[in-house]
């Protein structure tokens, strides 16, 4: 008789899951067996249970009812699993398997997996030590390339640029949050919606490293004049 074991895991990441990660997700709870149950729920406060994959992925998936939130599990036979997306709270993906000792251990890595593929290229975003030395950096270099490139190309001086430049950092790290977000349902309407913001984060990326020649350029006319 084996032993029964349990093992939960938060993964701290930006997910994706479109249709495709969706079905791979569900091939994975199969093999769980057991009766499967998804739990929808929407921006809107609604939440839904379903019983099918399919019902999940054919959601409209629309600007004012998105999806917030998936909870997949299944159970039976003496062993379970439940996987846990969402953008908010964190963590954005948990997962719990219940069983045997061996299963347990097959499930988690199975699962461990599919969380691998589901990986935004800006996850580091998400880990806590990075994600502060990045804050910080978001809002420490703003400040210092506001200062440096009006005085150095404009000729411009004065107590205001600081606070000014705090004001606009502040506001564009809001929607910095906004576009570099820590869940995203590409089925339905969301899948334009990821479309769109990929292009945008593209764009903040480009813009990120001109500003920062721009400040390297602006140090070097200061010290050369």
């Amino acid at each position: 008789m084996e032993n029964k074991a349990a093992k939960t895991r938060a993964i701290e990441i930006a997910f994706i899951v479109d249709a495709d990660l969706l079905r791979r997700l569900e091939t994975i709870l199969k093999e769980v067996g057991g009766t499967l149950e998804y739990t929808v729920k929407f921006s809107d406060g609604s939440s839904v249970q379903y019983a099918d994959m399919k019902d999940v992925i054919d959601q409209p998936n629309s600007a004012r009812r998105a999806i917030a939130s998936l909870i997949a599990g299944a159970s039976g036979d003496g062993q379970s699993a439940y996987v846990t997306l969402r953008n908010n709270p964190a963590p954005p993906v948990e997962y719990t398997v219940n069983g045997s000792q061996r299963n347990v251990i097959y499930f988690g890595d199975q699962l461990d997996d599919w969380a691998a593929a589901t990986r935004q290229w800006y996850s580091i975003f998400s880990s806590n030590g990075a994600g502060f030395v990045i804050g910080m950096g978001a809002l420490i270099f703003p400040l210092w390339l506001v200062g440096r490139i009006p005085a150095a190309f404009l000729g411009l001086t004065g107590s205001w640029i600081p606070a000014a430049a705090l004001v606009v950092v502040g506001i564009a790290e809001y929607w910095l949050f906004k576009v570099f977000i820590k869940g995203t349902f590409a089925i339905g309407q969301g899948a334009k919606r990821h479309q769109f913001l990929e292009y945008v984060r593209g764009t903040l990326l480009a813009a990120f490293i001109i500003s920062f020649l721009a400040g390297m350029l602006a140090n070097w006319v200061m010290r050369h004049p």
